[in-house]
């Protein structure tokens, strides 16, 4: 299952990005959920790990080979397994959007024989931040979630 996604630009007023504005370390520092009523908790699981706090202080590391990883730190708020996740990540556009998408790869699988992955639209990339963002239905809304990274 694919998560899908929202608009791009690298500097303001374009809606260009490219591999190489991927690429790099970056820290997962902020998760907002866009449409859902003001005084409304939705509780949903993010990327197949937990909640956003789970992943709040990741760290991706997405090298130019698209062999990266991504480690969740360890949170005793959370229930959520700390570790390093490997992942295949490319770049690619969708009518002209620029799109990230990333498939977890199990110790030993080989990511043609992965079929469910994550797909985000870039919404903007920078020399020192990045914003992902994807459309997830949830009970009754549409939630888009954006994922704001500076780079480390």
């Amino acid at each position: 299952m694919y998560a899908s996604s929202c608009t791009s630009s690298k500097n303001a007023g374009s809606t260009t990005a490219n591999r190489s504005d991927i690429k790099g370390t970056w820290v997962l520092d902020e998760v907002n959920y866009d449409g859902v009523p003001q005084g409304q908790n939705v509780k949903m699981t993010l990327l197949g790990e937990g909640d956003a706090t789970c992943l709040k202080g990741s760290t991706w590391i997405l090298p130019n080979n698209g062999n990266g990883s991504y480690t969740i730190q360890q949170n005793e708020s959370t229930n959520c397994t700390p570790g390093e996740r490997s992942i295949v990540w490319s770049y690619r556009e969708n009518n002209g959007q620029p799109v990230f998408q990333y498939k977890r790869l199990p110790g030993g699988v080989k990511a043609k024989d992965v079929t469910d992955g994550y797909r985000f639209d870039i919404v903007s990339t920078s020399e020192t931040s990045m914003v992902l963002r994807s459309i997830v239905p949830h009970e009754v809304y549409i939630i888009h979630l954006s994922y704001t990274f500076p780079k480390r």
